[in-house]
């Protein structure tokens, strides 16, 4: 293996070359060696995803994801998330290129170091009002090269318009859609966003089916709801 520098306009781009010619996938940490703790495994017909989270300070954590194929490394990103936010990386899925990566945060931060550069075409773009609640981020990851591709938040909402927790419960990629199982507190969101009438005590069950490229939501059903 070499390494080739290109110079274009005095920016500098690192391309690491195997003997094929071929490029390597990009990866900015060796999960191994990353002190990831809460680790979770998920095999795939062709690899593996592990999910961790990064103790970077005494409050905060950051989410790291890896994907591996035949015990070695293909990617590593420790930077998907890097706010003063908390986040973690929660449960996985993926179809035949791609993984879809469930997330927890707990608030919202616009910076080129937070979610929000990747979900800016997503069904909910941000993490909305408020701060506090957990809620999820979905990515779509390239298997390739850890490339993310498109994303979404997903999150409730209070009678006074403030953001609301909702809970991954299950993460699966069916019928060429994202299907999601949550608990969600008051209220869930229907396909337009607008807010769920729910009776008794949250949280509820919810269920919302996105298109692959994380941009629309197809179906909601929240069962104690209406």
């Amino acid at each position: 293996m070499f390494t080739r520098l290109i110079f274009i306009n005095t920016l500098v781009f690192t391309v690491l070359l195997t003997n094929t010619g071929q490029v390597q996938a990009a990866s900015n940490c060796d999960f191994g060696t990353s002190g990831a703790v809460m680790v979770k495994e998920t095999p795939l017909k062709d690899g593996i995803v592990k999910l961790g989270t990064l103790q970077v300070s005494k409050n905060n954590q950051n989410p790291i994801v890896a994907f591996f194929q035949s015990g070695k490394q293909v990617f590593c990103r420790k930077d998907i998330d890097a706010s003063p936010v908390d986040a973690r990386a929660i449960a996985a899925t993926a179809d035949k290129e791609h993984l879809y990566i469930a997330f927890s945060t707990d608030g919202g931060a616009n910076n080129p170091i937070a979610f929000t550069r990747f979900t800016k075409s997503g069904w909910q773009k941000s993490y909305g009002k408020g701060g506090g609640a957990k809620v999820i981020v979905l990515l779509k990851i390239r298997k390739a090269d850890g490339e993310i591709v498109a994303g979404t938040y997903l999150t409730a909402r209070k009678d006074d318009g403030k953001t609301n927790s909702i809970v991954v419960k299950k993460l699966a990629y069916e019928n060429n859609s994202v299907q999601i199982q949550a608990d969600s507190w008051y209220s869930p969101l229907r396909i337009d966003q607008s807010p769920y009438s729910c009776s008794g005590k949250s949280p509820f069950f919810y269920t919302i089916q996105l298109s692959p490229d994380l941009t629309t939501a197809m179906s909601t059903n929240a069962p104690q709801c209406k």
